[in-house]
């Protein structure tokens, strides 16, 4: 599957690679998606969102169980990695360098 955020239409969504079965996991209380990461082991997706209130969210690879990991002290969380061997997520804040 391919997964990516839309900052246009402020979702995510996701597709098989041959482009069928596409679907919009994520499309309310969205800003300004940017990045994303999938932890395939245990079947997470982690994203940031760097509008008015950034934040850094998780939820299953279909979009439930959607939380907010991180809310304070960012300003535009842009960039993400997983380290799954650590079991840690990095992020790049482009406002607070």
């Amino acid at each position: 599957n391919l997964y990516w955020t839309d900052t246009g239409t402020d979702r995510i969504e996701v597709t098989r690679l041959n482009g069928t079965s596409r679907k919009i996991l994520i499309s309310e209380n969205l800003d300004e998606p940017r990045a994303i990461v999938l932890n395939p082991v245990t079947g997470y997706m982690y994203w940031t969102d760097w509008g008015e209130s950034p934040k850094i969210e998780c939820a299953y690879l279909d979009g439930s169980e959607r939380r907010v990991l991180v809310n304070t002290s960012l300003g535009w969380p842009n960039g993400l990695a997983l380290d799954l061997e650590k079991e840690k997520l990095y992020w790049g804040d482009a406002k607070t360098d």
